[in-house]
């Protein structure tokens, strides 16, 4: 590293110590310039909704076809589900979420990275949350807008049992689903700052996730104590509330669950995104080729 590079990244990390002090307001309008940033390009907002959409309606059709092939055992516990179908579209439509917390963020620090725009943002006087939780929004705010595009064709199109269902209950789980996921999906965000290759570590993470959190099978099937060990895991808990909001049951115990979580992932995951800025600012790699 040049002089002129170990100033300048000396410089950036102590005004990344300093945004922590920064007020309240501020971090409100740091979060929000952020996304307002994103959505004000409509290239970035309306294709990738509509490929997506395409992609995952797809996606929902070949599992309904397989559904109707393969037979699940008798006793099969489906969360409540009347139908395998019912029960992976659920999987399929939560993991969205799940990847818009890792291979969607991380890929998005990856280009803020290589981009500079990352180092300018660090040097920003705001709160260290605030930027973590600015550069997350908008991924999650799309989000939450394609799980709903997927739940409306769904329900109308390919035949998800909704009689019963609990659309408030539905939105709730989602959004503090979501909100959950965002601590996870931050602290990825920092494992790409502080060390790199972000990527492979977000692709594993959604494998992971997705397969211990009963996307596409029930977590009754899994050997051993992992039934139990997983009950923590929230991307599992969300997972269990959007099938008991849409089938009647009983949601609210998730959805409560998910906030202890949220309270928990959001303030761990923002210091350690904090702490990465710091660690890349005097290594001088807070901008990568």
């Amino acid at each position: 590293m040049t002089p002129t590079a170990a100033t300048a990244a000396r410089a950036t990390g102590r005004r990344v110590g300093r945004a922590g002090r920064a007020g309240g307001a501020t971090a409100v309008g740091m979060v929000l310039a952020l996304v307002r940033r994103d959505l004000g390009d409509p290239r970035q907002f309306r294709l990738p909704l509509l490929l997506d959409v395409a992609f995952g309606v797809v996606n929902l059709v070949v599992f309904l076809f397989i559904s109707r092939v393969l037979t699940p055992a008798t006793g099969t516990d489906l969360t409540r589900s009347p139908s395998y179908f019912d029960f992976v579209a659920v999987g399929i439509t939560f993991l969205l979420v799940l990847q818009a917390a890792s291979t969607q963020l991380t890929g998005r620090v990856i280009r803020e990275q290589r981009s500079g725009t990352l180092e300018l943002l660090a040097a920003q006087p705001v709160p260290v949350s605030a930027l973590a939780i600015g550069t997350a929004g908008y991924p999650f705010l799309f989000v939450l807008l394609r799980s709903g595009v997927y739940l409306a064709i769904l329900a109308t199109v390919l035949g998800l049992r909704t009689e019963h269902a609990d659309w408030w209950g539905v939105t709730v789980v989602l959004v503090a689903g979501s909100a959950a996921m965002m601590g996870v999906g931050i602290g990825l965000a920092a494992f790409t700052i502080a060390v790199g290759h972000g990527d492979g570590a977000a692709r594993l993470v959604v494998v992971g996730l997705s397969f211990v959190s009963g996307t596409y099978f029930p977590v009754s099937e899994l050997p051993g104590p992992l039934p139990e060990v997983t009950a923590v895991l929230p991307s599992r808990i969300a997972l269990d509330g959007l099938r008991a909001a849409l089938t009647g049951g009983h949601w609210a115990g998730s959805a409560a669950a998910l906030l202890v979580a949220t309270a928990l992932l959001l303030p761990s995951a923002s210091w350690a995104f904090g702490r990465a800025l710091r660690v890349a600012a005097r290594r001088g790699t807070l901008k990568r080729d």
